[in-house]
């Protein structure tokens, strides 16, 4: 069942273009493919992907039909430290349309993933994009959702679960309003309460590796940058990138990020 241009562009804020796809191999890849040509707002949208990315150089799994997998394209002259912060912004955007069409309350897993019910449900990818300079042209944000996906490779069918039933057209134009207006406030910040709010991290024991040495720590607090404040042995540490596993309610949480 592909997306529905007309129900998609209906909704979504009239200065954004709509490519849809009935298969492709990645949205980030061909939001990349084609940012020297396609400058302001773009989404790229498809219901399967062939060859799907996550962070870290993971595939992120997306069948046919059964997810919603997306990328908005946005002509900021972001700095590299930015890409965390709209992350996270993505994050809070996917959990308060996802409550906003349905009656599922998922929450954030730090710092690019979403959960429900103990169980990875959607996935996040933001990259800069930039000219033969090294000057950023754009910022692109890839968002995989599992919301009907019940089979899953073995690996990760034990961790991996879905939002339900939610219609795909109307989710794609409600993350996508509500992201743009996050990106161009950007500076306030006034997506970190709920950020927070929604974070299973915080309160709980966190585990990483960092510079071959292993620590556990407490998840204290998120930072103004989206870095996760832990404690350990009294001291803080922020963390802005690296593996990390979170004790949840007796279930051990790991994701890459």
């Amino acid at each position: 069942m592909p997306l529905h241009q007309q129900k998609i562009s209906k909704k979504i804020f009239p200065n954004v273009t709509v490519h849809l796809y009935d298969s492709i191999d990645s949205t980030n890849n061909e939001a990349k493919r084609r940012a020297d040509n396609d400058r302001g707002l773009h989404l790229y949208a498809t219901m399967h992907q062939t060859a799907g990315r996550g962070r870290r150089g993971h595939d992120f799994y997306s069948p046919p039909d059964t997810g919603l997998y997306m990328t908005l394209a946005l002509p900021l002259s972001a700095k590299p430290e930015d890409v965390q912060i709209l992350t996270c912004a993505a994050a809070v955007c996917v959990c308060e349309a996802v409550r906003e069409l349905s009656d599922q309350k998922p929450l954030i897993k730090w710092v690019n993933d979403i959960y429900l019910d103990g169980k990875k449900t959607a996935g996040i990818l933001t990259e800069l994009v930039t000219d033969s300079k090294n000057q950023p042209v754009a910022v692109i944000i890839g968002i995989g959702l599992n919301l009907k996906t019940e089979r899953f490779p073995k690996e990760f069918a034990a961790t991996a679960g879905n939002l339900g039933d939610i219609d795909p057209d109307l989710l794609c134009a409600e993350i996508v309003n509500r992201l743009c207006g996050c990106a161009y406030a950007l500076p306030r910040k006034d997506f970190l309460e709920k950020y927070k709010k929604w974070n299973l991290c915080i309160g709980r024991t966190v585990t990483y590796t960092e510079d071959g040495m292993l620590h556990t720590a407490k998840a204290v607090d998120i930072d103004s940058d989206g870095g996760l404040v832990v404690e350990e042995n009294g001291a803080l540490t922020t963390l802005n990138s690296g593996e990390i596993s979170v004790k949840a309610e007796g279930i051990s949480l790991r994701s890459d990020n």
